[in-house]
Parts: structure tokens; C-alpha cells; sequence
């Protein structure tokens, strides 16, 4: 018994075990990559190297006198004592690596496990970035840089958190760096403003800042929050001259003038209509020669201001029309006609 616990553990045991088991993780690599050789077939071949230096070591081992300390030595140090040791402990560590993989290769249980841990962190991944890029439109800039940075910060203070100070904070520092000449800009520095200041301090503001960067869309919006529509007139014949290519100083849906209806004459009225008129067509043609983000940093908030516009134009065109018919003379005419028409017919029926 002394003899084989020395064939099993020698003094270099340590060595054994180290190559053994790299033998071993060997095989489980092998089994791996290799598709013709199973975890199985392996441990079958690991098996019979063993069993067949076992049988080599143990015929010499009970075949020396114990009580000969160099004869012992002898057989343990042999060749075949060796591989059988070899054989012993690389089966014993591919056993064990198939335990770990659960019958199959241990690199290969891993592997998985890791492709299965990188396909949940690539998707992880993905969703994160998805939802990054579906709150991007909600997000602070922390660093703006362009005005469209500004305006996307004070956009979100005004209309997302509800806070104007910020808002106006935000929106003035866009104005104080570019010049952005744009409608939704414009406005939205009226309504910031609108609820931290006062609306007279504000216009004059805005009509100060219009002259000093030469955007008119500040004159347009403080148009709309000047005291009376007189006073917004003026600012809209200054913008006019500041740039007359701007659609809005022409027409602004938001200061429809009401219509003067009494204390003039009919010639008055068609006059007053063709001016009118001829001002939603200027609009017209120069709101269709730029796209809408032109004139919007975000258009699809606006509506639809051609469809508007052209509605408006059809119908003051069947308004100037009509008063042109009363103007000249030809409504009576008209009128006239039908009304003897009507007394010829009544007399023939009677």
C-alpha cells in the first residue's frame, strides 16, 4: 500500500498535478474547437491512456521488493509510473471541467454564458440608447452653443418645467449672442418675458434689441403685445423697412385687424380690402420660397400658414369683388335686372 500511495502521490506530486491538469484544459480547449472530438470521446481517450500506464506501473510495482528502498524508488520514477500520474491527474481535471460545463465542454458552457452576457449588455446597450435618443428632445443642454441650443433650453423652461425666469434667462442670452431671426424665437421671448416683467417695459425692450441686431421678428411679436393695434402698426411699418423680405411684417394671423365696417363709404372699404389683400399675397410669395424652418426653429408647432393664408386670400378676394360690383355700379344693375325679371314673370303668371 506504501509503494502505490507513493506511485500516486511521489514527492514531485505538485508537478504531476500542473501538467496534468493543463493537459486537461488542453482537452477541454480541443473539444471546443475541434467539432470531431466530443467532450465524451476525450475523456474516453484520457481514460484508456490511464488505465493502459496504469497497467504497465502496477505490473513493475508488484513485481519489486518493497523492503529495497532503490529498487522502490526505481519503479516510481519509471516511465510508465509517470504517465500514468500524467494521465491520472488530466483526466481528473477534464472531469472536472465537464462537471463545470454540465456534460459539455467547459470553454464552451462559458463562452456562452459570456456571448449571452454580452448579447444582454449589447441590448441593455441598445435600450438605453433608444430612450436616450427619445429624451433628447426633452433635455437640458448644459453647454448650448448654438441658437438653436438656446432656444431648445428656453423652450424647455418655458413650456416643459413652467419656470419663465429661467426661460427669459435663456432665451435673452440667445439674443445676446446671435441673431437667430426667427418667429417661435421671437415670440417666445414675449411670453418669458411676458410673465416676469411688465408688458410695456417688454415691448419697449424687444423693439430696443430689434434695432440693435436688426432681427425684425422682434418687432412682430412686440407688435402682438403692444397696448393698442395703432401702436402695433407702427412697429409693423418699422419692420417693414428693417426687412421688408420677412413674410411676417406683411401678415400675422396672430393681429388680424378687425375690419372697419362703419363711417365709410363702400369705395373706402374696397380700397382698405385691396390693401389687405395685396398683403396676404406679398406674404404668400415670399412664405413659400423658404421651407418653414426659415422662419421656425420648430415649424411643426405652427400649423399649416400657407393653407391659412391662401383660405384668407379667397376670401377677401369674394369681399373685394363684391364691393367692386357695389363701387361700380353693377350690384344695382344686377339688382334691377332681377327685380323686373321677377315683376315680368309674376304678371305672366297672373
Amino acid at each position: 500500500m506504501v509503494l502505490i500511495k507513493r506511485i500516486l502521490w511521489p514527492a514531485r506530486a505538485s508537478l504531476f498535478a500542473l501538467i496534468g491538469g493543463a493537459v486537461g484544459l488542453f482537452g477541454d480547449l480541443v473539444s471546443f474547437f475541434a467539432e470531431f472530438l466530443s467532450a465524451g470521446m476525450l475523456v474516453l481517450i484520457f481514460a484508456g491512456i490511464t488505465v493502459a500506464a496504469a497497467l504497465l506501473c502496477l505490473q513493475r510495482a508488484f513485481m519489486v521488493n518493497e523492503g529495497d528502498p532503490a529498487a522502490v524508488e526505481e519503479v516510481v520514477q519509471c516511465a510508465p509510473c509517470d504517465a500514468f500520474r500524467f494521465g491520472l491527474f488530466a483526466t481528473a481535471a477534464f472531469v472536472l471541467l465537464m462537471l463545470i460545463g454540465q456534460g459539455q465542454s467547459a470553454t464552451e458552457t462559458v463562452g456562452r454564458q459570456l456571448g449571452l452576457i454580452q448579447s444582454d449588455v449589447t441590448a441593455i446597450r441598445s435600450d438605453v440608447s433608444d430612450l436616450h435618443e427619445m429624451a433628447q428632445p426633452h433635455m437640458i443642454i448644459k453647454r448650448p452653443a448654438s441658437a438653436a441650443d438656446h432656444f431648445n433650453n428656453a423652450w424647455l423652461y418655458h413650456t416643459m418645467q413652467r419656470n419663465p425666469a429661467k426661460a427669459r434667462e435663456e432665451i435673452r442670452a440667445l439674443y445676446a449672442r446671435h441673431t437667430p431671426r426667427k418667429m417661435d424665437a421671437a415670440q417666445l421671448y414675449l411670453d418669458a418675458g411676458s410673465a416676469v416683467t411688465g408688458r410695456a417695459q417688454l415691448v419697449e425692450e424687444m423693439q430696443a434689441l430689434a434695432r440693435k441686431t436688426g432681427d425684425a421678428t422682434l418687432l412682430v411679436a412686440a407688435a402682438r403685445g403692444a397696448e393698442s393695434f395703432q401702436a402695433g402698426d407702427i412697429m409693423i411699418a418699422e419692420a417693414r423697412r428693417m426687412d421688408p423680405e420677412l413674410p411676417f411684417v406683411w401678415w400675422d394671423m396672430q393681429r388680424i385687424k378687425p375690419p372697419r365696417i362703419s363711417g365709410i363709404t363702400p369705395a373706402e372699404r374696397l380700397k382698405l380690402l385691396r390693401v389687405e389683400l395685396a398683403d396676404i399675397e406679398k406674404f404668400r410669395s415670399l412664405y413659400r420660397a423658404h421651407p418653414p424652418t426659415h422662419f421656425f426653429f420648430i415649424p411643426q408647432y405652427q400649423g399649416d400658414l400657407e393653407s391659412l393664408a391662401r383660405q384668407t386670400s379667397e376670401s377677401l378676394s369674394q369681399s373685394v369683388a363684391t364691393f367692386d360690383d357695389m363701387v361700380s355700379g353693377r350690384l344695382s344693375e344686377r339688382t334691377r335686372a332681377e327685380a323686373r325679371k321677377a315683376y315680368e314673370e309674376a304678371m305672366r303668371n297672373r
